[in-house]
């Protein structure tokens, strides 16, 4: 029984990094070259997938959207 909740655990995880991903740097898990392999490790270490996406980003450098997107009239 253990090994359906593992695995929907996981997927819940990854969808919700995704998610993020998508939100903060308008990037998908494939855009940013991200496997499974390294996203199973980082899930298995009890990280948050928004702990995740922001170290991601802090080691790549990325920027966020909100810093590329200029409010209307501006």
């Amino acid at each position: 029984m253990e090994a359906p909740t593992t695995n929907n655990s996981y997927r819940h995880w990854r969808g919700t990094v995704a998610k993020r991903l998508h939100q903060i740097y308008c990037i998908t898990i494939e855009d940013a070259g991200i496997d499974e392999d390294y996203l199973i490790g980082h899930w298995r270490s009890n990280e948050t997938p928004f702990e995740f996406v922001k170290w991601f980003g802090n080691k790549y450098d990325l920027d966020p959207i909100s810093l590329l997107v200029r409010p209307e009239g501006r």
